[in-house]
């Protein structure tokens, strides 16, 4: 098990979640980092690395055109 640290503004937590949920990550946690940011802590197997790393771009555009 390999662990990544996603750091993200505290309006996109919701939607990491619900987006780490659906893809079947399920062993994650989320801490506060700064006053406006947190940190997610996500374990996974390495060879789902090229997913998690897509599934951070997928949320990153997503967040980019709700607003």
């Amino acid at each position: 098990m390999k662990t990544a640290g996603i750091v993200c503004d505290n309006s996109k937590v919701d939607m990491f979640k619900k987006e780490l949920t659906a893809a079947g990550f399920t062993d994650f946690d989320v801490k506060p980092f700064t006053k406006d940011t947190s940190n997610i802590r996500v374990k996974f197997e390495p060879a789902r690395l090229k997913e998690l790393s897509l599934l951070c771009k997928k949320v990153e555009l997503n967040a980019k055109h709700s607003n």
